[in-house]
């Protein structure tokens, strides 16, 4: 199916859709922006990429996972094998900074979707800002526990 046909289908209702005040939201994890349009909604599309925020420990440097889809040849092997519990997306966690899983929100998005690499490159500052606040908040009061 193409993927406007499929934006027509689930575009009023889907299990990503929040309605509240009047706003039409999305809470898919390939949703960068949180906006229910067919130009964000991202688990119709081939090629998308999530920034998603996780909890964590307190080391731990960064809690951002980029989760992205996989390739249709990851699909068809899924098939073949008769394989119905298996999600056709794959986790990546930024161990290597921020510097690295921007390399691949370029890659992946690369020229055809400007717009969709921008608001995810967006996302990924800002969870990396507010981790950076929060591992510093954490420090200062571990510190003065010691005190």
């Amino acid at each position: 199916m193409s993927q406007q046909v499929l934006w027509e289908v689930v575009k009023g209702n889907n299990a990503f859709l929040v309605k509240r005040n009047g706003l039409t939201l999305s809470t898919d994890p390939f949703n960068n922006t949180g906006v229910q349009t067919y130009s964000s909604t991202g688990f119709i599309s081939k090629n998308a990429v999530g920034v998603v925020s996780t909890s964590g420990k307190v080391n731990q440097i960064n809690n951002i996972n980029l989760v992205t889809k996989k390739s249709t040849k990851f699909q068809q092997a899924d098939r073949k094998t008769k394989n119905t519990q298996s999600v056709y997306a794959s986790t990546l966690a930024v161990k290597h900074g921020v510097h690295t899983a921007s390399r691949v929100i370029r890659k992946r998005f690369g020229t055809s979707r400007v717009g969709l690499q921008r608001a995810a490159l967006r996302k990924l500052v800002k969870l990396n800002r507010a981790n950076a606040v929060r591992r510093r908040n954490e420090l200062a009061a571990a510190k003065a526990q010691k005190k």
